[in-house]
């Protein structure tokens, strides 16, 4: 059946009001407003655009509620259609404030090349911290500490110990370090000791000490708190510590205990001079890599 004349012009002029009102609508948002009067775009700009404009809205209305990248409900997540005009309106697809966010984050965490902690903790910003965090002038004496060593970075690392914060603040230390495109691992000593074990029942090609230990940049956390064995003591901490000595590679370390309570923890068997003199030694080689620093 053929369509008439009249039918045409009828649809045609239906579709004429129908995006007319609809551009009406449009301009009354602001940043379509606001793109319109940017551009001095005309009546005949605006009519050929009404595509591209609804687009634009469509793509953003899931933006205007959402607090972050993990709670964007689009298939190409923390992606937006933005507009541009030069002979005539056009649409592009850029990243939103979340999506290079995410980039930057992902950036980072490519230089963090051990992370068996999370990556909450890796992407922690000293400079975030909270004054209530810090809490006391021994702690905010660390922080500009920590600072200062990522701007003017050293063979000869710390162990902090003692204070809540301690992990935390090294963690940030790390994250600046990675931000300034050094290479780091965050490495959770219990953790490590029982991977290595499992690992000794696996096919893993790759050494999990052989990892830790070549890390540019190295924080081993919870020193002391793991289950010591002269397994875990002599065949593992030991040959990290060895290399990391060997190799002048930074090494930092956090721990509940200061130095002479390590001594006494690494000591399996206390009336053995041989066990005395091993648990010394373990010690020995953290001061060789680390200063003492005792927060609350």
């Amino acid at each position: 059946m053929m369509i008439k004349a009249g039918q045409i012009l009828s649809f045609n002029k239906e579709l004429d009001n129908t995006r007319n009102r609809s551009l009406q609508e449009l301009i009354q948002r602001q940043d379509i407003r606001e793109f319109v009067e940017k551009n001095h775009l005309t009546k005949k700009a605006l009519e050929d655009a009404w595509v591209d404009l609804l687009a634009y809205v469509d793509d953003h209305e899931p933006c205007l509620h959402c607090h972050g990248i993990n709670e964007c409900p689009k298939m190409n997540k923390g992606q937006q259609i933005t507009l541009s005009y030069e002979t005539y309106v056009h649409r592009d697809v850029k990243s939103c404030q979340y999506g290079l966010e995410k980039h930057e984050n992902d950036q980072l965490l490519s230089r963090f090349h051990y992370n068996n902690m999370s990556t909450r903790l890796a992407l922690t910003n000293i400079n975030d911290i909270s004054n209530k965090e810090i809490k006391n002038k021994k702690n905010y004496i660390l922080t500009r500490k920590l600072i200062d060593y990522v701007n003017n970075p050293q063979t000869k690392g710390f162990l902090v110990c003692g204070g809540p914060i301690r992990t935390k603040l090294m963690a940030g230390m790390m994250n600046e370090l990675a931000r300034c495109g050094y290479e780091v691992g965050l490495c959770h000593v219990p953790t490590l000791m029982a991977d290595v074990k499992a690992s000794f029942n696996s096919n893993e090609d790759t050494s999990l000490v052989d990892l830790v230990k070549n890390i540019p940049y190295l924080l081993l956390d919870s020193v002391g708190e793991e289950n010591v064995t002269n397994w875990s003591r002599d065949e593992v901490l030991a040959m990290i510590l060895d290399y990391r000595i060997l190799n002048e590679l930074p090494t930092f370390m956090t721990s509940a205990y200061g130095f002479e309570d390590l001594e006494t923890i690494y000591m399996n068997k206390y009336n053995d001079k041989r066990e005395q003199l091993r648990a010394k030694n373990i010690v020995s080689k953290m001061k060789a890599l680390c200063c003492e620093i005792i927060i609350d």
